[in-house]
């Protein structure tokens, strides 16, 4: 009998542990708390958007470096999210100068300025790996 209890609430404790939210806070403290650089961070307004979709239900802008700004958005359905990174992949073939790095994983995406290098855009896709785990 105290086995199948055991079992029983070990199940309960592994499927409330896999829905589980990771808000982009803790994204965020990833990031720095791997030493990467994370400046001015805010909560992303309708202004920080500009023409592109604006389908995240959660979303932060930061610095990376030298005035260069990645986003992390969050968003409710997959849909939503494909829909906002095919804006910038397509955007950056329109034009090399609106080129940008984009990376999902989950219901994240990770959106930064194409002029930061890609080994610093890979640090961030790794921490983020890690945080999402």
């Amino acid at each position: 009998m105290k086995k199948l209890v055991f079992l029983l609430l070990s199940g309960l404790l592994v499927i409330s542990a896999c829905g589980k939210t990771i808000e982009p806070s803790n994204v965020i403290n990833g990031f720095k708390d791997d030493g990467l650089s994370v400046k001015h961070e805010k909560e992303m307004k309708k202004e920080d958007y500009g023409p592109a979709p604006m389908k995240a239900e959660k979303a932060k802008i930061f610095e990376v470096e030298d005035g260069k700004n990645a986003r992390l958005l969050m968003f409710k359905s997959d849909d939503d999210l494909q829909e906002t990174k095919k804006y910038y992949d397509e955007l950056g073939k329109s034009s090399a100068i609106l080129h940008s790095h984009t990376y999902s994983k989950n219901n994240y995406l990770l959106q930064m300025n194409g002029e930061i290098d890609e080994s610093t855009f890979n640090k961030y896709k790794k921490s983020l790996n890690k945080t999402l785990k």
